[in-house]
């Protein structure tokens, strides 16, 4: 049976909004940004960032991104674990 896309895309996107400083979770979000990459829906400016930060959990992806000026997707910004910034 092959997996139900909407499922896929909902399990990725927990990972993306993967806790910061969580072990192994810049791995994690790297991953599922690829993933969202290769829908189409993060752009390779943004697939960069997630790949620098990727070795260091406690770097925040989005931080960076608005630190040099790239402007993050909203379904990234709108994670669960964002929602206090």
């Amino acid at each position: 049976m092959a997996p139900n896309p909407q499922i896929e895309r909902e399990h990725q996107h927990s990972l993306l909004c993967t806790s910061i400083g969580s072990e192994g979770s810049g791995a994690a979000r790297y991953g599922a940004a690829m993933f969202f990459y290769n829908m189409g829906l993060i752009d390779s400016e943004m697939l960069e960032i997630y790949r620098r930060c990727s070795k260091f959990d406690h770097e925040d992806p989005i931080d960076l991104a608005r630190f040099e000026q790239v402007e993050p997707p909203s379904f990234v910004t709108s994670c669960p674990s964002r929602s206090a910034t």
